[in-house]
């Protein structure tokens, strides 16, 4: 869900790059970006993170990143 709705905030944003990092496959990667729940989205030191993120969350988390 959260997949979803990201790609659907940034599909008017070409100046933002989304790398998708699988965790089963990747592992220690995804360890050392310190990702430690699913779904994680991380921009720099910056992390948003839950079992359930809204689209709101979503917006607010690429409007803070990308000032």
């Amino acid at each position: 869900m959260a997949r979803k709705t990201l790609y659907e905030l940034i599909d008017s944003k070409p100046d933002i790059h989304v790398e998708e990092v699988d965790i089963v496959t990747n592992p220690l990667r995804a360890w050392k970006d310190g990702v430690r729940f699913i779904p994680t989205l991380k921009s720099g030191n910056k992390t948003l993170t839950g079992i359930f993120l809204s689209r709101e969350e979503i917006q607010g988390f690429i409007e803070e990143v990308s000032l």
